[in-house]
Formats: C-alpha cells, sequence, structure tokens
C-alpha cells in the first residue's frame, strides 16, 4: 500500500542504466559499482537528495553582558626535547 503523496521508488533497471551512465562518465573505473550505484539511486530519488540546510540562528548578546570568551585554540605548540650536552652522556672508558 502506498502512501499518499510519495512516489514510488524507481525500478531497479532504471537506477542500474543510470549507474551505468555514470560509471561511463567517470571513465569506467573497476571497483566502484556501489559508490555508482548509491550515486545513481540519489540522483533519481528526491526524498534522498540533500535538502538546504537554513541558517543557524546568531545569538546575540543581552544588553549589558560581558561579551562571549573566545575559546582556547586546539593547536598546540611543537613539543621540543632539551638538547643533550657531555655531562647528560654516559661516560665510557675505552680500557678494561
Amino acid at each position: 500500500m502506498q502512501e499518499s503523496g510519495k512516489n514510488p521508488p524507481p525500478a531497479h533497471d532504471v537506477i542500474a542504466a543510470r549507474a551505468y551512465q555514470i560509471w561511463e562518465q567517470n571513465g569506467r573505473p573497476a571497483g566502484r559499482e556501489v559508490e555508482f550505484w548509491l550515486q545513481a539511486e540519489q540522483s533519481l530519488l528526491p526524498s534522498l537528495k540533500p535538502q538546504p540546510q537554513a541558517a543557524a540562528p546568531v545569538a546575540t548578546a543581552l544588553p549589558g553582558a560581558p561579551p562571549p570568551q573566545a575559546r582556547p585554540s586546539a593547536v598546540r605548540p611543537p613539543r621540543t626535547r632539551p638538547k643533550k650536552t657531555a655531562s647528560d652522556r654516559p661516560k665510557t672508558s675505552l680500557t678494561p
């Protein structure tokens, strides 16, 4: 039983034909059948096409509120090792 307002999914043959077109357009590469099949389905099913996202509302500060604090950066400075000096090296003797 179909729900009103929805189109039935495209037939297997229709998806296969579209996937074949996409495969040919991409130079007939081996091993990407699933990728092209999914791309064909997505191009044929309007319900699977990504919907444009509404812009997120801009947060407004209350009058008299302090400005928002900036988040600390996630970038860490590179770690450096202290250089070894002659006194840090183990003392070895060449004579037994």
